[in-house]
């Protein structure tokens, strides 16, 4: 396939929805503000609509690509040509999707990404190609003729060995008790704050004056009708993201596979994974459900302005009984197993609680202000010690062999266990202010490469035993 081939037409639609997305903000400002109903938004509408299917056009005509034995080239720009070579000992992942719209025509896009590649997107896109591209490019990238398969025969015994499939009714347990739609919230919030019309939010304010008059009783039913609306909303995100979730082990290479509406397959060599992460909120340990990540150091999605890499999730929801037993199905060559803690917090808690008592002022001018305002300062200040009691209680590590170590420590409500080899550790670090040095107290930081950057890793206000225990594990060949 070394002659030059343009993308499938579809891909036009693929570029038309990209284009449209950069356009969203404006495009929901334009609605809530009434624009719609009015010949200056509609025109607005129009053009941006036109424009991006210009757009997109132009970019189906400019593009194209060739798959070489050694490499797949990908040529784009109007006025200034460039070339993409990507060698395929350079790829880190690629990755397979398909919108439901693709499917008829068994096109799917493909996206390929390298170790140094870019932060915000794949180094190398096929919008819309036959499936059938995939496979040549796995043939090559392993060095295998073109007409031969690299897909193992599956029995029945092998499939329960070598996958795991989350269910539609794990999804749901996942849904219910994922906390993260709060933050989701919060966000939203803040966005409507600054987006939606001041007459909004006038009515909503009156309508909340008006269940507050009518008594605590219809005040706690729309409550529950917010949070019935939460969970629904939740369970919709998960089941759009996890739908039909597998991951399958063959030779050396984990296939993840989700999405309800656009299908998502990544390939993942095991030797790129960086660290392993065990993820258990509070109500997912009362129900006994975990979730576990990989660290990739490369080929891993990012989001927001700082581009922190996505979490990565080989097992989404998982129960802690099969937990262990279905980590060392997938990835054998780790041997996880349940790490026996010491935990390295100082006796007391004052170092963890002391900045936080300096809240205590805010909230006493809150409560004169108003009630609601110190009410909301309660909920959050108690939720600042909540946490920070979790963190000094629960963390710790455990070195489980002469080169793992699995390092303990609470994000939010989140119990999280990683799980990292001593090489793939870039650096380490022991440090203590005067005052700390003089209690044999410090912090100690090991830092992993994650994403096409790095992230720390750190225990805080532990004993010096500790730290040097943790400094001669990381210094040990």
């Amino acid at each position: 396939m070394s002659e030059r081939q343009h993308f499938h037409p579809m891909a036009i639609a693929i570029y038309w929805l990209q284009l449209l997305r950069a356009w969203l903000f404006y495009i929901v400002i334009i609605i809530i503000n009434g624009g719609i109903k009015e010949r200056f938004g509609m025109i607005t509408l129009l053009v941006i609509f036109i424009f991006s299917f210009v757009l997109a056009m132009i970019r189906y005509k400019t593009r194209s690509y060739t798959i070489n034995a050694d490499k797949i080239v990908i040529y784009h720009g109007v006025f200034r040509k460039k070339e993409t070579d990507i060698p395929y000992e350079r790829i880190q992942t690629i990755k397979q999707r398909q919108w439901f719209f693709l499917k008829p025509f068994n096109l799917i896009q493909i996206l390929i990404e390298t170790a140094g590649g870019k932060k915000d997107a794949a180094e190398g896109s096929l919008p819309a190609v036959d499936a059938g591209v995939l496979e040549t490019l796995e043939n090559f990238r392993y060095g295998r003729g073109q007409g031969e398969s690299g897909q193992e025969v599956e029995t029945t015994g092998q499939e329960s060995t070598n996958r795991y499939r989350v269910t539609d009714g794990q999804i749901v347990l996942y849904g219910i008790t994922d906390l993260s739609i709060l933050a989701s919230l919060a966000a939203l919030v803040a966005f409507a704050t600054e987006m939606i019309p001041d007459s909004w939010f006038t009515r909503v304010t009156i309508t909340a004056e008006n269940l507050y008059r009518l008594g605590w009783i219809v005040f706690l039913g729309a409550a529950f009708v917010l949070l019935i609306l939460l969970i629904l909303i939740s369970l919709a995100k998960n089941f759009i993201q996890f739908y039909n979730f597998t991951v399958s082990r063959t030779n050396q290479t984990l296939t993840i596979e989700s999405g309800l509406f656009e299908r998502k397959v990544q390939k993942i060599p095991t030797n790129k994974i960086q660290g392993i992460r065990i993820r258990q909120q509070v109500l997912r340990k009362l129900l006994k459900i975990s979730s576990v990540e990989i660290i990739l150091a490369g080929g891993q999605e990012t989001s927001g302005e700082n581009n922190v890499p996505k979490k990565l999730y080989i097992l989404p929801i998982v129960p802690d009984q099969l937990l262990y037993p279905t980590l060392a199905r997938l990835i054998p060559e780790w041997e996880i197993h349940e790490p026996e803690m010491t935990f390295a917090s100082y006796p007391s808690i004052w170092y963890f609680w002391r900045w936080h008592l300096l809240w205590l002022p805010v909230l006493v001018a809150g409560f004169i202000w108003n009630p609601f305002v110190g009410i909301a300062l309660v909920l959050w200040i108690g939720f600042l010690f909540f946490y920070s009691w979790l963190d000094y209680r629960y963390q710790g590590y455990a070195i489980q062999t002469q080169t793992r170590v699995c390092i303990q420590n609470y994000q939010a409500l989140t119990k999280v266990q990683t799980f990292i080899e001593r090489p793939k550790i870039q650096a380490f670090s022991n440090h203590a202010s005067k005052w700390l040095y003089n209690k044999k107290l410090g912090h100690s930081r090991l830092t992993l490469k994650t994403g096409l950057g790095s992230e720390t890793i750190g225990l805080k206000f532990i004993k010096r035993e500790d730290q040097e225990t943790l400094k001669d594990f990381y210094l040990s060949y």
